[in-house]
């Protein structure tokens, strides 16, 4: 057993998965549809971590924003073209909703779209299960969703307990995520750790009471988890297990 630590909660996207590729392919296949501007890796790794209305909202809104440059720099020069820019980002904003329905649909089939555990990450949970740590993963993706990417990178059953959005509770960075988790493992707050690669996930991790241990490899970058909380840091899930050592010896 590696110190006081009976339990691993691990956040899917950017830290346990690799799914950037699903997302941004999802996304872009949804904007397609509503004629909109498709979106680039960059802007899918600022984009996604606060679930997949945001996603949506975010990406819709680069094209919104677009346009009302454009429309900016046609103030003095045309009024009515101004104008018609104005109203075409009013109304891309509008699609709102229809596009949520659209991406929910088109994702749920896309979901595992070059998706792949992060290297060592698999060896690293696996051998801290052989030790007793249950493991689980606390998400803001779809419920059915997260089952099926954990299932085809790691394995159906490799984890004790998934957290994810079924439509009934809050999600991160709510802290009533985590007591849910505890209370289906049976563990304490002072029992656990909580690995993530966003800011939503260190502030889920603080707002609850546990350390939190930052992924630089994932979507976001080492001064956003500095600044949300990160108690450590890894450069890879290979690192994993030697962070853990090190929050249990403070």
């Amino acid at each position: 057993m590696h110190g006081h630590f009976k339990g691993i909660l691990l956040d899917l996207d950017g830290t346990l998965v690799n799914t950037l590729y699903s997302l941004q392919d999802s996304m872009n296949k949804t904007m397609e549809v509503f004629h909109l501007d498709s979106i680039s890796l960059d802007q899918t790794r600022k984009y996604v971590g606060n679930g997949y209305h945001k996603f949506v909202e975010r990406s819709i809104a680069a094209t919104a924003d677009r346009l009302y440059r454009e429309a900016e720099k046609w103030e003095e020069k045309d009024e009515d073209k101004a104008f018609d820019l104005d109203q075409q980002a009013d109304e891309v904003m509008e699609c709102y909703d229809e596009a949520c329905k659209e991406y929910k649909r088109i994702f749920s089939d896309n979901c595992t779209y070059r998706a792949e555990p992060y290297e060592g990450m698999k060896e690293s949970l696996a051998s801290l299960k052989n030790e007793g740590v249950q493991i689980a993963c606390i998400t803001n993706k779809s419920l059915d969703e997260a089952k099926k990417v954990l299932a085809a990178s790691y394995g159906e059953g490799f984890f004790d307990y998934i957290s994810a959005d079924d439509g009934t509770h809050p999600l991160k960075p709510d802290t009533c995520v985590v007591e849910d988790t505890l209370n289906h493992l049976g563990l304490s707050l002072q029992e656990v750790v909580f690995v993530g690669d966003t800011k939503t996930d260190m502030e889920t991790a603080k707002r609850a009471g546990i350390k939190a241990i930052g992924c630089l490899y994932g979507f976001r970058d080492k001064k956003e988890l500095e600044k949300s909380g990160a108690d450590v840091m890894i450069e890879s899930a290979k690192d994993l297990i030697p962070a853990i050592d090190y929050l249990s010896e403070e």
